[in-house]
């Protein structure tokens, strides 16, 4: 029974004290799941565009300074995501929330987009984040 014992901590806390960063990979996919999610909310409820670029240990939300404007310059900073850990991190994209909800490519809003956010640790995809830019949809 102690050797059943020793053995289940030992295939848990190994893993965690050797520095594995499967945990922040999750919680950084989350992290980039739920800023996502806040730039489509902001974009529809304030009517504004949202710029959003994703890339490295990061992501950043800008809104336009008033409805209608083609770029974005107020920093959203209470939103968005960054880790600091070794080895995790985030494809690169910039997306375009448009006030009507949609996912673009572009500031002016023409063409919706539809891709994937993946979250790499070490190099090995742990997390994909869909979204639809026809619905404005975050998975």
């Amino acid at each position: 029974m102690v050797m059943v014992l020793i053995g289940v901590l030992a295939a848990i806390g190994v893993p965690r004290l050797v520095g594995d960063n499967s945990f922040a990979a999750a919680t950084f996919g989350d992290e980039v799941a739920s800023s996502l999610r806040s730039a489509q909310k902001t974009a529809v409820a304030r009517r504004r565009l949202v710029c959003v670029n994703v890339g490295g240990s990061a992501v950043i939300l800008q809104m336009a300074e008033k409805p209608g404007a083609a770029g974005c310059g107020i920093a959203l900073d209470a939103i968005g995501a960054a880790t600091t850990a070794s080895g995790v991190t985030a494809t690169s994209h910039t997306l375009y929330f448009q006030p009507n909800g949609l996912i673009t490519s572009s500031a002016a809003g023409h063409d919706t987009v539809r891709g994937a956010v993946l979250i790499h640790l070490d190099g090995k995809e742990r997390r994909r984040i869909v979204f639809e830019g026809s619905t404005g949809y975050v998975q």
